[in-house]
This record gives C-alpha cells, structure tokens and sequence, in this order.
C-alpha cells in the first residue's frame, strides 16, 4: 500500500498545486484549502525552498491530484479528494478495502479537522457506515467548544458504533463541543408513527438543526444485506427485497435512491427518521467513501446532486471515469 503522507506535507502539495498549476490566488488558495493567507504564503515559501517546486511540481500525488480535479470538474463538485493507490499492480482487489478505507478515513479527517478549526461556531451534520467510522477515528483531539456536531438520523436497532446517533457523540468528544442526538429508531414499522414522531414538538427542532448545519459528513451504500445499515436499522429482509424491486440502488443518511438519483418508490423513504431529502440535497455534504462496491450507489448520490465535496481511493474512481459524462474532455494519466 502507498504510504499516506501527514497532513502538513499534503497540505503543503496542494497549496503548490492550486498556486502554480491553477493559477489561483494566495486568497482562493486559502478559501480552498480552508487555512488563512499567511499560512498559505509560508507553505508556498517551504515549498520552494525544499525543492518540493522546480519548474514542474515533483510529487508522487501529482497524477493524483489531477485526477481528482478531473473528477470535480466532470461532476460538477466543490472539490474531490482522491487517496494514492492500494496497490498500483492489483487496483480492483477486494481486500484492499480495509485499507481503502483507512486511506479515506485519513483524508477526509484531515480536511475535515481544518474546515472545523476555521470556521467559527461550525456545526456539523454527521451520517453513519464504516468509512465514516474510519474518518473520525483518523481525526485529531481539537479544542473547539464553539462546536455542535449533529447526528442525520435517529438511533439503530443493533448498534456496531458505526450509527449516526453514537459517531456523532464521538466526534463532539474529539473536536471537544456538544452534539445533537434524535433518540428514537432511524427506521421504524408504520409510516404513521413516523408522521407523528416528526410532527412532535420536541422532535421538529432536532430536525430542523440537521437541516441547517454547516457541512455534513456522510457515506452511501448499496441495498443488500451485508451492509452496515441494514444490519443496524432492523428492516426485514421482504422490506429490502421490495426497496430493490423499485430500483433502489443507493442508500443515503437513510434515503434510497435509483440509479438516476430518484428516491425510489418505497415505503421505507417515509418510515425513516432523520435529514429530509430536499434538506441533505441542499446541504454542502462531504461524501466519503471507498471500495469498488460503492461506485454503483455513489454514481446515484451524484445524479441527486448531494454531493460537494468527494474524498474517495482509486478503486471508485476509475468506475467514475468509466461513466463520466460524454461532453467531458479525458482524464489526466
């Protein structure tokens, strides 16, 4: 596996990159990357001064780079974050996910605790799965009292700390603020008991915060039974079977969606609880993900638009390349 760099030296790369291949401002530079001026102006005078750039940019994450800024552009996103390759010489291999998701869980932590650090009073929507579980453990211990992290969807019926409500508790520990939990099932068995539990007057301020946060972090998943969803939410298995039957093929903070980012026509869309869809599509979502299994739904997440901020492995985005938009220019490598 290719070593993951810390994030001071990554940071100072793609400084260097925006900068000199870009051509962005000291300013933009610093919007981008979430750091201020001064601090962009000593990363590029490091970068000069270590040989980091000659004449081109020496970095084995350049190609990377590229491609990441290819994927962003073809999607229309704010950004995506791609990690260097598991294994140049088995790029498809299944068991490599573990690591995968190791190398996006460092990623997004690092761009993640930046975005917290800067921005004041931030409050942040958290999702739940395994490579959100990987992006928090990656994330350092932060002082930030100002902070409010909320949980996108109530609690799970078999909780493996991989639930939106426990992550959410766990972050607000590591970035040292307070979090916002809906302690009721993220799944329940009548539609008219969702109705009403949302309808209730200690319930609806819970939701609306998860609809105003400033940026979310969140995962997606297939529709099958092995995911972490599935197993923590208790539907049951005809529940799935029907959900797949309406061409579901995408799970998201508890919506299923189509291929073409529709919300598929299944009861389980009005029996769950947490962020309404037209809130989460309008919201600055981080999307973490990685493994081959999860281009399929991924490419439904970004057909509903969901998406501003990708941080995905190599795996995922070779099959975006593979179904790119027609009118795109090729990929850079």
């Amino acid at each position: 596996m290719a070593r993951i760099r810390s994030d001071d030296h990554d940071l100072h790369v793609m400084a260097a990159w925006l900068y000199y291949v870009h051509g962005l401002g000291q300013e933009e530079v610093a919007r981008r990357l979430e750091v201020s001026r001064t601090k962009v102006v000593r990363m590029l005078s490091s970068a000069r001064e270590s040989g980091l750039v000659k004449i081109s940019l020496e970095h084995q994450m350049a190609e990377t780079l590229a491609l990441g800024d290819w994927i962003a552009a073809s999607y229309g996103l704010g950004r995506c974050i791609l990690t260097p390759p598991a294994d140049a010489a088995n790029p498809d291999d299944p068991l490599l996910d573990p690591q995968r998701k190791d190398a996006v869980g460092i990623a997004a932590a690092n761009y993640i605790g930046r975005r917290i650090l800067n921005t004041r009073n931030v409050s942040v929507g958290v999702g739940g799965g395994t490579t959100v579980r990987r992006t928090i453990d990656a994330m350092r211990v932060l002082s930030k009292p100002d902070s409010r992290v909320v949980a996108l969807m109530g609690a799970s019926h078999n909780d493996d700390g991989t639930s939106a409500y426990s992550l959410s508790l766990e972050m607000a520990q590591i970035v040292g603020g307070t979090a916002r939990t809906l302690p009721i099932p993220f799944v329940l068995g009548l539609q008219e008991t969702c109705a009403a539990l949302k309808a209730d007057p200690y319930i609806r301020p819970v939701l609306a915060e998860m609809a105003s946060t400033d940026f979310n972090v969140i995962s997606c998943g297939g529709c099958d039974e092995t995911g972490s969803f599935f197993m923590a939410s208790g539907i049951s298995a005809e529940d799935l079977k029907r959900a797949r039957e309406a061409g579901a093929v995408c799970e998201v903070a508890g919506h299923f969606l189509k291929a073409d980012g529709s919300r598929a026509d299944t009861e389980l869309n009005d029996r769950h609880t947490g962020i309404e869809f037209e809130d989460l599509q309008k919201a600055d979502n981080v999307v973490v993900a990685a493994g081959t299994a999860k281009t399929k739904p991924l490419l439904a997440l970004l057909q509903a638009g969901i998406a501003t901020t990708l941080v995905i492995d190599h795996s995922i985005a070779t099959g975006l390349v593979a179904a790119r938009p027609k009118s795109t220019r090729r990929p850079p490598g």
